[in-house]
């Protein structure tokens, strides 16, 4: 990006970005048709009910193609205005941003169906050849753009470049589906009954859609009324640092959700409430590491990577969103058995609710309190957000977390207290930040070893090797 950055030009590379803005917010036309899609077309799968299953692949697909369409048609024809009422873009640019706009009105019904052959696909369980045909896209896409600037050409190629990779990769992830479903008709009249259901439950997904970038950038927004632009770098840095620990549960979901699914019959509850324990006795110690890590060393990361005086002014935040971060990871898992059993409903009626105790809240610590009152804002609402989840799984599903407990999670979280208490010596013995963080590498990397050599036992290993093998295969399928 950066590269990308002082090829076009500062003003260039805006327009591009906003291109994939309104491409990335238009994807809310999928109102969860995708998400609704992996879900029944999971329980089809486990009761072998396979003309179904056909029947939803493709009115998924013919409806998002008709919203995509819809969405691609009011971006080509809102972007004479966008150009020159909302962004106010430059004389020099006005042409060139046009075009861009109207390649980018052509990706949306492209990323539509890329949604849809993505939530089968993990319906399938397919989850190897997902990522990489999106790890190949993306650096694709990004290399691809950077040589085009390099090479001088325009704005509009630029963007088009990115498009044509994306609309590879949706044809890529067509030809994988046809192979899993080789007697399977793709594109075929829509079953209005199955249409129905999906739009049902897509419905409250769509609101968690929406309501969810509100409650991300809500707390930037004020941070730039209240003090500065600036501050909003402040802000910013340790914020993302924070949540890119989030990949940890966002990709053990990617496959639990349509395990979940699978197991939502009356007769496989019990097999859905023990996954629903134990990925959160495997999650727990996985994040806490990372957490720890930046709590105790945060200041130190922060000084390597942006410098000492910004460290400085950022390290708090970073310590106060850490607990948040926590409890926002462990989330997940509520929140997609919540939507596996079909109460989609309940997320996004937990949003509506979070909105307006988060606004008060922000109005009343930023203004006094600045980047940090943000980072006290959001640690509330990542907190009550997994409450209410965490509660709405007991109360809906009757699954209790009083059985977790055993003697591997009490280890495990005996071993995570020794390795707090590792990382605050070195934090008060080394002397510089280097020699910490390698260090604290180098610790984190005793607790992954002791955790599998003397807490994780036999019948744990063997579910973890089979895990991993499965996946192996699943990339080579």
């Amino acid at each position: 990006m950066p590269k990308l950055i002082r090829l076009l030009g500062e003003a260039s590379f805006g327009v591009f970005s906003l291109a994939w803005v309104i491409i990335g917010y238009l994807t809310v036309l999928d109102i969860g048709v995708s998400r609704a899609a992996t879900k029944f077309i999971s329980g089809h799968l486990a009761n072998r009910e396979f003309a179904s299953v056909h029947q939803i692949v493709s009115t998924a697909i013919v409806a998002n193609l008709g919203l995509g369409t819809v969405g691609g048609l009011t971006v080509a024809l809102a972007s004479p205005f966008l150009v020159h009422s909302v962004f106010k873009v430059g004389t020099g640019l006005e042409q060139q941003a046009k075009l861009a706009f109207y390649v980018a009105a052509l990706a949306v019904p492209v990323l539509l169906l890329q949604g849809v052959f993505r939530g089968v696909l993990s319906s399938f369980q397919r989850f190897g050849w997902i990522t990489a045909v999106n790890t190949i896209a993306t650096t694709l896409q990004w290399g691809l753009a950077c040589f085009l600037a390099w090479r001088g050409h325009s704005l509009a190629l630029v963007v088009l470049s990115t498009v044509l990779v994306r609309t590879l990769a949706t044809a890529a992830y067509g030809l994988v589906l046809k192979t899993v479903m080789p007697k399977g008709r793709l594109l075929r009249t829509p079953d209005f009954d199955h249409l129905s259901k999906l739009l049902r439950f897509g419905s409250w997904v769509t609101v968690s859609q929406v309501v969810g970038p509100l409650l991300v950038y809500l707390d930037r927004v004020l941070i730039a009324s209240f003090n500065s632009l600036g501050a909003v770098a402040l802000y910013t840095v340790p914020y993302e640092v924070m949540t890119r620990l989030r990949i940890i549960p966002s990709s053990l979901v990617t496959s639990l959700y349509p395990a979940f699914s699978e197991r939502t019959h009356q007769d496989s509850r019990t097999q859905l409430e023990t996954l629903y324990r134990q990925s959160i006795r495997y999650l727990l110690p996985l994040l806490l590491p990372g957490i720890l890590i930046l709590v105790i060393l945060g200041s130190d990361l922060l000084e390597i990577w942006m410098g000492a005086a910004f460290a400085a002014q950022t390290t708090s935040a970073l310590k106060i969103l850490a607990f948040g971060v926590l409890a926002n990871g462990m989330a997940f898992i509520p929140f997609n058995i919540l939507q596996a059993v079909g109460r989609p409903d309940l997320t996004g009626k937990f949003h509506i609710l979070e909105l307006p105790a988060y606004l008060v809240l922000c109005l009343a610590l930023i203004p006094h309190f600045g980047i940090n009152g943000a980072a006290w804002a959001s640690t509330f609402r990542f907190t009550l957000d997994a409450a209410l989840l965490f509660w709405a799984v007991r109360k809906y599903c009757r699954f209790s977390l009083k059985r977790m407990w055993n003697r591997n999670l009490a280890g495990m979280l005996g071993l995570t207290t020794s390795l707090a208490a590792g990382l605050f010596v070195i934090r008060i013995s080394l002397p510089t930040p280097w020699l910490r963080v390698a260090a604290a590498s180098l610790a984190t990397l005793i607790y992954f070893a002791v955790a599998w050599i003397a807490v994780v036992d036999s019948k744990e290993k063997l579910g973890l090797g089979s895990a991993l093998k499965f996946s192996g295969n699943a990339s080579e399928s």
